[in-house]
């Protein structure tokens, strides 16, 4: 097998608050394959966003990663200095924020940030780089690349923003895409053409993709594989089709419960997880989900579960669903 081009193994963060310190992410283990689109999903606050932050080293205090580590097709990049670092940022890593604006200097045109961008990272003149920008904006979808190429940010809309910075993201050839919620500050009826293009790119450019996403929609569109979060560690890894025909830990059978569903009169259904996802220094003992849960026993109260290695499907849980798994 080659060797993975994201491999995470024991990754921990915690958040200092007066003198102590509470955990953030709690041991998170995972591998993204070349080629692979691995989904995060989860709920809000589940840690999903903080380990694509924790990946490419943008942690600012009072957060700090106390362990683990971070290899980039063999590279620690959890070893690397902060100079060594932002040449990976960019080039090997590109990232594609939740805010499209967040990644968008808005004092410089669309023009000057592809060409600046691409001429850190590559070797290219700037007529090149010009000519490679006007190409990714045709590539990206986006009409008149010229006249979007002389533009500020604020002249467009919030989809060609996103189109945008996917193509900042790529332009570089980098190694691993980050995608944190790609599509939530866009419009309903926008955000179904930017997985399509996304999935186009993808498969185009054949780079490793980490899709960040509480949506199980876009996770059964777009991944190959899927990483459930909770609480900050990861209880439940699969194929995405094997996830989603057989759940085998009761919080992501929850989530697809709670995914709203036509029932057979039509009427959209939608069966809510009882509860709330526990805070940060608010960890119950044992498994963190079974104050929520239908099927937690004395154990569950007592003891964590350990992310138990079930023959490519993987899940912490001391009960799982295994009655319910199609072979």
């Amino acid at each position: 097998m080659s060797e993975p081009v994201l491999k995470v193994r024991d990754l921990s963060v915690v958040l200092e608050r007066n003198g102590r310190d509470f955990p953030v992410l709690d041991g998170v283990t995972f591998d993204i394959a070349p080629g692979e689109v691995l989904g995060l999903v989860g709920e809000s606050g589940a840690g999903k966003s903080m380990t694509g932050i924790a990946i490419i080293d943008l942690l600012v205090p009072p957060l700090r990663r106390t362990s683990g580590t971070i290899a980039l097709s063999g590279e620690r990049l959890d070893q690397l200095s902060a100079k060594r670092m932002r040449r990976v940022r960019g080039k090997r890593i590109g990232f594609v924020f939740q805010d499209p604006m967040t990644s968008l200097n808005p004092v410089l045109s669309i023009g000057r940030q592809l060409t600046d961008t691409m001429r850190r990272h590559l070797p290219l003149t700037r007529g090149e780089a010009r000519e490679r920008a006007i190409a990714w904006l045709t590539r990206v979808g986006l009409a008149n690349p010229p006249r979007v190429f002389a533009a500020a940010p604020h002249e467009l809309s919030g989809g060609q923003r996103q189109r945008i910075v996917i193509a900042l993201a790529l332009c570089a050839e980098p190694d691993l895409l980050i995608a944190d919620e790609p599509t939530t500050a866009l419009d309903v009826s926008v955000q179904a053409h930017m997985l399509t293009l996304l999935r186009e790119l993808h498969e185009e450019t054949g780079t490793a993709m980490m899709l960040i996403t509480h949506d199980l929609g876009v996770i059964a569109k777009m991944a190959d594989r899927v990483a459930v979060f909770y609480a900050g560690r990861v209880i439940e890894t699969a194929p995405t089709g094997r996830l989603i025909g057989a759940p085998l830990h009761p919080y992501t059978a929850g989530l697809m419960q709670a995914t709203p569903a036509p029932d057979a009169d039509g009427a959209m259904r939608v069966r809510a997880i009882p509860g709330a996802m526990p805070g940060i220094g608010a960890l119950p003992p044992g498994c963190a989900f079974h104050p929520r849960c239908e099927r937690a026993q004395a154990i569950c109260r007592e003891e964590r579960p350990p992310l138990a290695d079930a023959g490519g499907h993987d899940a912490a849980c001391y009960f799982p669903l295994v009655e319910e798994v199609v072979s």
